[in-house]
Order: structure tokens, then C-alpha cells, then sequence
């Protein structure tokens, strides 16, 4: 799956690498993975995301790495923007040795026309490393004016607890003691800017309303934290690494921007 970074050329547009420390920036092409070194590469934090989608309020994104994610050496964070959005950031999302590797899946809310949204990871011993990657979204079909509900958004209650889904319990009934699993999170909950495009601006017509905080716990340990923002979709689903290396619970906690709280809870067991 990590060898998306050659594997993905004919899926994905053309992104770039600089890295920020040591010296002056550098860019590399991505589509020849021959002229990134092992080093560079294994500080490459590889971006998925359509080159044009008619749907700017649902933009599916990956960000992973083959970054190593032990006790000395691992990615502390990794970062999102869209500098033209006039919500630039979509998301700060913190990781451990404890997951075991870099992998983040969500939607997020993008505006129309063509841009650039940048994946920024920094690692605990060499700094920071970007890539980015070209998006187009068709005038009118943006995303960022998110305060009303999308059309055919079925009736009842907005709001519903989370629930976490691990595939490989679910395929195979149990999990192997270190095996790195999927983490799948799903909740439904509506994510508002508040803003609306009117007269070739945006305005913000309402308060904000968005899950703004998720932390991951296993056996009593925080793994994970991401902080969100009012560019999340609606009702995603988020979906992150972690390793498995005891028998206990996980527990995921979210907050919306309201003080709102949300919990759920899944054991993770090796037989």
C-alpha cells in the first residue's frame, strides 16, 4: 500500500517534496521516485486526494508515510492547508510510536476553481518535509460556504454517538499481537463554516459549528490527537493506524467547538 508514492502516478496529479530543514528548501518531482533518495523518501509524506471532483464539500484525502514510528524516531504531526480556502487549515493531526505508522484518511470542505492543498509532517529528529498536490473543483461546486444543510439530507436528529469499526476483527475475528489495524471512525455530525459566497466574497454569516477535537486512548495511553476544523465534511470518517501491541481498550473522545462531548469505546482483543 506504501508504494503509492511510485505506484500512484497514473491516479494522482503531480506533487512536490521540499524539505525544510538543514538548508535551503528543495523540490523534487514525485512522479519519478527514482530521484528521491531513501532518505528523502522515507520523509515523504505521500498525499492522496482526486485531481478534480465535483463535490467540494466531501474532498476524500490521504496522507501516508513509510516513515518508521519507534520511541526514537518517529513523525510527530502532520499538517493540512489549502492557502486560498478561506479556511486554510485543514487539520493538525498528532501521532505516537504507538500507532505504528502514518496513516490519516478524512473529507474535508475545499472552494471551487484550482488550488493547492499542502501535507506538512514533521519528524522528531529531522524536521519538517511538504509535499503538495493540485486540486480542481468547478465554480459552484465548493465547499467552504457550509452553513446550510446539503440538499437531501434525511430528517431526524443531527447529531448520532460514534461508532469505531477495526476491519481486521471484523474480517478475521481476532487481531495478531503487534499487527498494525485499521482504525475506522464514523459519526455523524454536521460541520458548518458559517460562511457564504456572496458578491465574489465570503461572509460570515453564522457561527461555526464543527467537531473540533478527537483523542485516542489505548490501554489508558493517548496514541493520537487531532485538531480539527470548520473545513471537516459532514459525518466523516475517519480512519488512522494503530498499533496493537497489548490486549485493552481503545477509546476515542470527540468535542465539537459547543463543548458538546462524544465517546466510544471498542477491546481489542488476540483471541
Amino acid at each position: 500500500m506504501l508504494g503509492v508514492a511510485s505506484a500512484a502516478v497514473g491516479l494522482w496529479a503531480e506533487g512536490r517534496i521540499r524539505r525544510a530543514w538543514g538548508g535551503s528548501p528543495r523540490q523534487l518531482r514525485t512522479d519519478d521516485p527514482d530521484l528521491l533518495s531513501p532518505f528523502e523518501r522515507l520523509h515523504f509524506p505521500v498525499l492522496q486526494l482526486p485531481i478534480v471532483t465535483a463535490n467540494g464539500a466531501k474532498v476524500p484525502v490521504v496522507v501516508e508515510m513509510i516513515h518508521p514510528m519507534e520511541p526514537d524516531h518517529y513523525i510527530t504531526s502532520v499538517h493540512l492547508v489549502n492557502d486560498r480556502d478561506p479556511v486554510p487549515s485543514k487539520g493538525q493531526f498528532q501521532f505516537t510510536p504507538a500507532n505504528g505508522q502514518v496513516h490519516l484518511s478524512f473529507q474535508v470542505r475545499l472552494d471551487h476553481g484550482i488550488s493547492v492543498v499542502m501535507a506538512t509532517a514533521d519528524c522528531n529528529q529531522h524536521g519538517r518535509w511538504t509535499s503538495t498536490r493540485p486540486i480542481n473543483i468547478p465554480e459552484g461546486a465548493g465547499g467552504c460556504a457550509g452553513s446550510a444543510p446539503p440538499p437531501g439530507r434525511p430528517r431526524g436528529p443531527e447529531i448520532d454517538p460514534p461508532v469505531i469499526r477495526i476491519p481486521q476483527l471484523v474480517k478475521y475475528g481476532r487481531v495478531r499481537p503487534d499487527e498494525i489495524i485499521d482504525v475506522q471512525l464514523k459519526i455523524r455530525h454536521p460541520n458548518r463554516t458559517g460562511l457564504v459566497y456572496r458578491d465574489g466574497k465570503f461572509i460570515q454569516e453564522s457561527e461555526p459549528f464543527y467537531l473540533q477535537d478527537l483523542q485516542a486512548y489505548y490501554s489508558g495511553e493517548r496514541v493520537s490527537r487531532f485538531a480539527m476544523t470548520s473545513a471537516l465534511s459532514d459525518d466523516p470518517f475517519i480512519t488512522f493506524k494503530l498499533r496493537a501491541r497489548s490486549e485493552g481498550s481503545l477509546r476515542i473522545v470527540l468535542a465539537n467547538n459547543r463543548g458538546q462531548r462524544f465517546e466510544v469505546t471498542h477491546e481489542i482483543r488476540f483471541s
